[in-house]
């Protein structure tokens, strides 16, 4: 019934967080060399918009409620830093007006212009699914 090209999946909740000057925030785990949304796997239980309030309570210490999350969809991708599997991720746009701080795995937090974000350091699902949205959502 599975076959070699079948890869499993990790489910994650993640957000494109902008704020007023329509910058997006990455996000750079310890022990990682990518740059992605902060986000993370969706516990059992959880739904996706609880999954992205408490990752981003966690890693970033921000307090988003759940109506200011805006689901954009959901979007598959190669994973960054698990080899052989793919993230189905349920996105959700924020607008962010407060600082952040890098906490718990995080090692380091990036504001950028999605237009001229380090491409050879982002995450699969952020160069080539998020930024690309991220462009097409601060030219509206």
């Amino acid at each position: 019934m599975s076959s070699a090209s079948q890869h499993p999946i990790i489910r994650l909740a993640t957000a494109l967080i902008f704020n007023q000057d329509g910058q997006t925030l990455l996000v750079r785990k310890h022990g990682s060399r990518f740059f992605m949304q902060a986000g993370g796997k969706i516990d059992a239980g959880e739904t996706s918009v609880q999954a992205v309030t408490r990752e981003l309570s966690e890693e970033l210490g921000i307090t988003v409620s759940p109506d200011q999350n805006d689901f954009l969809g959901t979007f598959t991708a190669e994973a960054a830093n698990e080899p052989g599997y793919l993230i189905q991720a349920d996105v959700f746009r924020i607008m962010l007006a407060e600082p952040v701080t890098a906490q718990a795995e995080i090692a380091e937090v990036l504001w950028v212009d999605p237009a001229h974000a380090p491409v050879d350091l982002l995450a699969p699902l952020t160069r080539d699914t998020l930024m690309p949205l991220a462009r097409q959502l601060i030219a509206v």
